[in-house]
């Protein structure tokens, strides 16, 4: 990791450890624990996905843990992790082109829009989030770099089956620790 990155990374955890500390305050210790957990796994995916030049698949843990926090701790800390999580994926897997003006928001509104619909089940709001949020991706990709939509669609596809074996499996066990 070069010199740039290693700073990058170490506001970004900063930041992160900041909103832990907050959530420790005020919420309970298990629950803390396992999203500083899932937290970790995240940066730590971001960081292997670009190393290995993953970055066509749609490997990632920001939608599971945006839609756990939402669920968990509310729209705006929700909001807040998943904002810092994906440009933090975003930044380590070097992606720096205009999507990010719609990429940040569409993750940032999926983890708060978890916690406005927290009643509904937890495999089923996070496979409808993930698909809106690669719904709102791949839209936006096509009116703005329509050339770039066939290289994108393998990342929306695969990020799609990805998170629904993940809302489907691990979620509801997770939400129910997370006391």
């Amino acid at each position: 990791m070069d010199k740039e990155k290693k700073k990058q990374f170490l506001k970004i955890f900063r930041i992160v450890v900041i909103i832990l500390l907050l959530y420790a305050i005020f919420k309970g210790v298990l629950g803390i624990l396992i999203l500083s957990i899932l937290i970790l796994l995240s940066l730590s995916m971001s960081y292997i996905v670009n190393i290995y030049g993953l970055r066509q698949f749609g490997l990632e843990l920001v939608t599971l843990v945006g839609v756990l926090a939402g669920v968990k701790y509310g729209p705006l800390p929700a909001f807040i992790l998943t904002f810092v999580l994906i440009t933090y994926h975003l930044l380590a897997g070097g992606f720096f082109a205009q999507y990010v003006f719609w990429v940040i928001p569409s993750y940032s509104i999926a983890g708060a829009l978890a916690g406005f619909f927290s009643g509904i089940d937890i495999a089923i709001l996070g496979l409808y989030l993930t698909l809106g949020i690669n719904i709102t991706n791949t839209f936006f990709t096509a009116i703005t770099s329509p050339g770039y939509l066939f290289k994108y669609l393998p990342f929306a596809i695969t990020n799609v089956i990805f998170n629904a074996i993940l809302f489907a499996t691990i979620a509801k066990p997770l939400s129910l620790l997370m006391i």
